[in-house]
């Protein structure tokens, strides 16, 4: 493999599956957590809301042939906000990256929860929405 190709990504996103249904939802919760250190970034990520709007341009960057604008964010207040994500990869791999990005970039841990009532990609959704709180 070569960090430079680019790889089918129905190949990749059963993988992950395979590896949640093997190993459990936290294991890909914590695959999805090291995202951030492994891909390119937009350059000056170092606040909330830069990194919030960050999501759906670093997803367009490293992915090619996908819908754009998959992930999307509505803006709460300075620590909170929503984050939709329609992009093919499992649920609790698409949290840990959102966790990923915040502790890799802003060095806090956020809270982040699936808003209860909302379609869900884990029972047949095209999307999942995300409550997001920084400490």
């Amino acid at each position: 493999m070569s960090p430079e190709a680019w790889y089918p990504l129905p190949a990749y996103v059963a993988s992950l599956r395979a590896i949640g249904e093997k190993m459990g939802p936290n294991t890909l919760f914590q695959i999805g957590r090291q995202i951030p250190h492994h891909v390119p970034l937009p350059p000056g990520l170092d606040t909330f809301e830069k990194v919030l709007a960050s999501f759906g341009i670093a997803f367009d960057m490293n992915h090619r042939g996908q819908q754009p604008g998959s992930i999307t964010f509505d803006l709460k207040n300075p620590r909170q906000a929503t984050i939709t994500t329609g992009t093919p990869y499992p649920c609790d791999f698409d949290r840990g990256v959102i966790s990923g990005f915040f502790q890799h970039l802003l060095r806090v841990r956020p809270t982040v929860e699936a808003v209860a009532g909302m379609p869900c990609k884990a029972r047949g959704g095209e999307t999942c929405t995300y409550d997001v709180t920084l400490p």
